[in-house]
């Protein structure tokens, strides 16, 4: 019954939500807050597991340890594949303290489109993909989120990528949007991983220079984007900061500093956009794992209307949601159950 409990929670919008279907399901009535004092410790004791595994796999190095000695368990290990790691963050409602970011991962496996298998989204004309260019797509995801700052963060994402192998794939990426706390990581702990800044993401910044120059909506608002971001798909990126700068007008005030602040984020991804050639080289350009993991892993459970989390309640949740997305449900409850009885 605990589990079962366990399970409506985090694949129910409410507490009382899951209450209903616990009902429907075993005819045993039971309350939405008595639902919520049997879970609560299944969360704890969820976090208390990963946090032992983090601090194993962050504590120092005391003694030299031999090649091929892993601190924590593996779970579909990457070793040999192409792999993908994204962080992003979204926000929740802290009683008491209002919005705060909560900071996710997304691990993946890069995979072939298997032949003859229908896109998932309908691309517009400027993002048609190269017959020559390899199809691919991100599967076999799992994701570790937490309510902490991006020291502390940064130790939580580095110990999923130690489950799932990261460090012996034959080949990584790093799609990101633009935070720069989300970069800095991304170097320290992925030194030789392909560095890429999301498409979207990208594009949404070329558009706001397009507006402040041209005007929200404008013709030649339209127009200029167009071509910039034909541009920056066919590899051409780097004359966009060149000849088609010089085609943008003076603007004083916001507008100009909207463009000054345009030029400056370009110059500074200018190596992340090369979307041509990661495109040919079989990674992906899109950090869309990691962003619908914050909307539908963690915003679909905790953001509802009107919802508000008390901090001790919000990482174990977290921890329930990241488990059960990743697959590892089963694992994890047997293990609690075993340290339980031990």
């Amino acid at each position: 019954m605990e589990e079962e409990c366990s399970r409506l929670v985090v694949t129910s919008p409410s507490y009382q939500v899951a209450a209903e279907n616990f009902c429907r399901l075993t005819g045993a009535a039971i309350s939405d807050t008595t639902i919520w004092r049997v879970v609560g410790p299944v969360g704890e004791q969820m976090l208390a597991v990963l946090e032992e595994e983090e601090a194993r796999s962050n504590a120092p190095v005391e003694a030299e340890e031999e090649p091929g000695t892993e601190r924590v368990e593996e779970y579909d290990a990457l070793v040999g594949q192409q792999a993908n790691v994204s962080i992003d963050g979204t926000t929740i409602c802290v009683i008491e303290e209002g919005w705060k970011e909560v900071k996710g991962v997304a691990v993946s496996a890069v995979e072939s489109v298997p032949e003859g298998a229908k896109p998932r989204r309908k691309k517009c004309r400027s993002e048609q993909r190269d017959p020559a260019e390899p199809e691919i797509r991100l599967g076999r995801h799992s994701y570790r989120m937490r309510l902490t700052d991006a020291d502390a963060f940064a130790l939580v994402q580095g110990t999923e990528a130690d489950r799932r192998r990261v460090q012996y794939a034959g080949g990584l990426s790093c799609v990101h949007d633009g935070g720069p706390w989300i970069w800095r990581i991304s170097a320290d702990f992925y030194p030789e991983a392909e560095e890429i800044l999301d498409w979207s993401h990208g594009m949404e910044n070329v558009a706001k220079v397009a507006h402040a120059a041209f005007g929200e909506g404008s013709a030649g608002a339209k127009q200029w984007f167009q071509e910039v971001k034909d541009l920056f798909w066919e590899g051409n990126g780097e004359s966009v900061l060149e000849e088609k700068w010089k085609e943008l007008p003076r603007r004083r005030n916001e507008r100009g500093k909207t463009i000054r602040n345009g030029r400056g984020y370009l110059q500074t991804h200018q190596k992340r956009m090369r979307y041509k050639a990661f495109r040919e080289a079989g990674y992906p350009i899109g950090s869309g794992v990691i962003e619908s993991a914050c909307k539908n892993v963690v915003g679909w459970r905790m953001k509802r209307g009107g919802a508000r989390w008390s901090r001790g309640r919000v990482d174990p949740m977290l921890a329930m949601l990241g488990e059960y997305h990743s697959g590892r449900w089963s694992a994890r409850w047997e293990q609690i159950q075993r340290a339980e009885c031990a």
